[in-house]
């Protein structure tokens, strides 16, 4: 007998430990018989000749989590040649690339809906599984549920029906349009299975509509939605594969439709019913996180169960909730790895969308902590990796002189940095920012920041983009000048209400007489430029943005920058800081943008039109003639505020040090011209003068304060 080489023996060897099976068998946990046909290791097998089924070859899983991505992608197997054998794995090559790329190392993610075919979902529990030791009760769930399905040889039911057992019905709408009746008594799949057109609320036409209403008007501000979808022969797909998305598309785009307000109803109902499902753990992908901040940026009025005719800060409670809700969903299905170029997810394609939602929830859930004063949700790696505008190829320009967005989208996030930078160094907390206030050392930073906002400004601020989007740049540099600046303007209030004072109106004329020679104080030039950024947002606002066709549409954070910057600019005058000329100047700068606010609503109930009444609360000049406290329902806004005592400026209401509420705080200032105010304590003050008497003389200078429910969060952010 002739000897075996040793590169044979190595070969038969090899051969033999080669675990090959079909997807059948390997479903089942079944030994593969594959020598039916004549040639060994080659479909179809015994049992699927003998069951009459397709045989289709598995790949290799060995190496499991090792295996790299860039690997998989080129890997084809040994045996096979190009032609019929090949066909037949490649479906297998494409579900293994799927299980393979959602397994990296850290927590267990659980895949996003319509997963992959029970086939595949086998072979990720026999990889997995079983080679793994669980880390997490996570883990442990899913081997249990690998080995009860082993053991009675059937998977588990997936479902991905977000829809209660008794779905919200809604009543039939625009059956009858131009003489044609819609046949909706037998949908089958796409558009006509998605369920405000199956109930009849809505027809493809008019959703149709919408979407491309949406595309033109607001998707500029925030591209999330894939324009894949803006043509409509993929209206079917985006119906069957979005369903988030689409509803959150469609309730922004009819949000402003006042001839047809139940359209926006019967969106906003079926939304709501989502984000409940959302909210109740229900299974999500990457569109419902886009979906969820959509709806932050826009925060459409159905979705409220009360509007008051006076804005009071309840779109940013709706955006905090909403952005928070993105966040944990984007948490949950692992789109923080999108962070890591080197951790893949799946396709280019969809780990480019994963890597922009989870981009646009850093700058949410920074944006938003900015407005409120509030801590960040997100602690978790963000983008700081150095992303550019080549990271987010779905923003590009697909045609010569297209909008950039992904340039557009890098300052903007390069901008959110900057913004979250200032929130944690100076307003990290109340108790660190008051110690800074004291001591002094908070003006290097405001340096600092100062410096690295002109830098920003000295890169981005000429980039070549339309007039809208330039604007929002602009708006968002001027905020950012505003928000660092203005602790400063705290601080030096901080530090004038250390002194020896004897009762409030003895504080009231320290404050007065220290703010009326700003020049000679230590922080002059922050104070300046707080009042400066302030007044100059709303110049911007109401010079360079057109009311009808551009802010009408734009987010809402532009609006309420807006409020903000008034509202600081009410609180600047309460100090006596401006001379008369200069008052009245800002007086006429708040009136010309209440009036564009009032352009740019839909209606008397829409967000602009809600905060101008709110402007106008504020600024019109208050009789002290008459107590009588009117509501702020009043058409004509002519509010009577009581006034204890007569005041030297009786054309306001009365001036206290810590003016009753916070220029960040909404709601206070809606009590504020309601005539429903409270001590000053509420908003901290009196918590930092008890501080530093509690200081210098050891005991609390008022043992009747209570700290209230606002002192109650140590990272709220201004006291005034």
């Amino acid at each position: 007998m002739e000897e075996e080489s040793p590169s044979e023996a190595l070969r038969r060897d090899i051969a033999k430990r080669v675990s090959r099976a079909c997807l059948h068998c390997r479903q089942r946990k079944s030994r593969c018989d594959l020598d039916s046909s004549g040639k060994p290791g080659k479909p179809p097998c015994t049992r699927c000749v003998r069951e009459k089924r397709e045989c289709i070859l598995g790949g290799s899983n060995r190496g499991g989590r090792r295996i790299r991505k860039n690997k998989i992608k080129n890997f084809t197997p040994a045996n096979n040649s190009p032609g019929k054998d090949s066909e037949a794995s490649s479906p297998t090559n494409s579900e293994n690339r799927r299980v393979q790329s959602a397994s990296y190392p850290g927590p267990v993610v659980f895949l996003p809906p319509n997963p992959p075919a029970p086939a595949s979902a086998s072979v990720e529990e026999d990889d997995t599984s079983i080679s793994s030791v669980p880390r997490n009760p996570s883990d442990a769930w899913q081997c249990l549920t690998g080995i009860a399905t082993e053991g009675t040889g059937t998977t588990p039911e997936v479902r991905n029906d977000h829809v209660r057992a008794e779905p919200t019905t809604f009543p039939v709408y625009n059956s009858l349009r131009n003489g044609v009746v819609s046949d909706f008594s037998n949908p089958t799949t796409g558009i006509r299975a998605y369920r405000l057109v199956q109930s009849c609320a809505l027809d493809p036409e008019t959703v149709w509509q919408l979407i491309s209403r949406y595309a033109e008007n607001f998707h500029p501000y925030l591209p999330l939605v894939p324009r894949k979808y803006f043509t409509r022969t993929a209206l079917d797909a985006f119906a069957a594969n979005e369903k988030h998305l689409l509803t959150a598309v469609l309730t922004i785009a009819s949000k402003d439709l006042v001839d047809q307000p139940e359209i926006h109803e019967y969106c906003s109902k079926y939304m709501h019913e989502l984000i409940s499902g959302i909210a109740a753990g229900a299974e999500c992908d990457v569109e419902a996180v886009e979906a969820l901040l959509l709806l932050a940026e826009w925060e459409p009025q159905g979705l409220r169960p009360r509007i008051e005719r006076v804005g009071r800060g309840e779109e940013d409670r709706a955006a905090w909730m909403h952005v928070g809700l993105a966040l944990r969903s984007g948490y949950f299905i692992g789109m923080d790895r999108t962070s890591f170029r080197g951790d893949s997810y799946g396709d280019q394609e969809s780990e480019a969308r994963r890597r922009l939602a989870w981009a646009s929830c850093y700058v949410s859930d920074r944006l938003i902590s900015v407005r409120i004063g509030r801590a960040f949700w997100s602690r978790g790696p963000g983008p700081m990796t150095g992303l550019v505008s080549q990271d987010f190829p779905s923003l590009q320009p697909a045609n010569e002189g297209d909008e950039d967005y992904a340039k557009i989208f890098q300052a903007m996030l390069d901008l959110t940095q900057l913004y979250g930078n200032v929130h944690e160094v100076l307003y990290s907390g109340m108790r660190t920012s008051n110690q800074m206030m004291l001591m002094g050392d908070y003006v290097k930073y405001v340096d600092d920041f100062r410096l690295a906002i002109l830098r920003w400004k000295s890169l981005w601020g000429s980039l070549n983009c339309s007039p809208p989007m330039r604007a929002t740049l602009q708006l968002s540099y001027e905020y950012l000048r505003l928000y660092t600046t203005a602790f400063a303007f705290q601080a030096a209030i901080s530090q004038s209400l250390v002194k020896p004072k004897t009762d409030l109106q003895g504080q009231r004329e320290n404050l007065r007489s220290t703010f009326k020679n700003v020049a000679s104080m230590q922080d002059s030039r922050f104070i300046y430029e707080s009042v400066d950024a302030a007044k100059s947002y709303l110049t911007i606002l109401v010079e360079m943005v057109d009311p009808e066709k551009h802010l009408h549409f734009m987010p809402l954070r532009f609006y309420l920058y807006g409020i903000y910057s008034a509202v600081f600019l009410y609180k600047a005058r309460s100090f006596g800081m401006m001379v008369p000329s200069e008052e009245a100047k800002v007086q006429g700068l708040v009136i010309r943008t209440t009036e564009v606010l009032k352009q740019a609503s839909a209606g008397s109930d829409d967000v602009g039109s809600r905060y101008a009444r709110l402007l106008e609360l504020l600024w019109k000049p208050k009789s002290t003639s008459n107590p009588t406290k009117e509501t702020p329902q009043s058409s004509d806004f002519s509010l009577q505020t009581p006034l204890p005592n007569p005041v030297a400026d009786p054309g306001y209401m009365q001036f206290s040090p810590a003016n009753d509420f916070s220029w960040l705080d909404l709601e206070a200032v809606g009590d504020y011209v309601s005539g429903d105010q409270i001590s000053g304590g509420l908003l901290g003050l009196d918590a930092f003068q008890n501080a530093s008497d509690m200081c210098q003389s050891g005991e609390p200078r008022s043992q009747s304060w209570q700290p209230s429910a606002w002192m109650g969060d140590m990272s709220s952010s201004l006291l005034f």
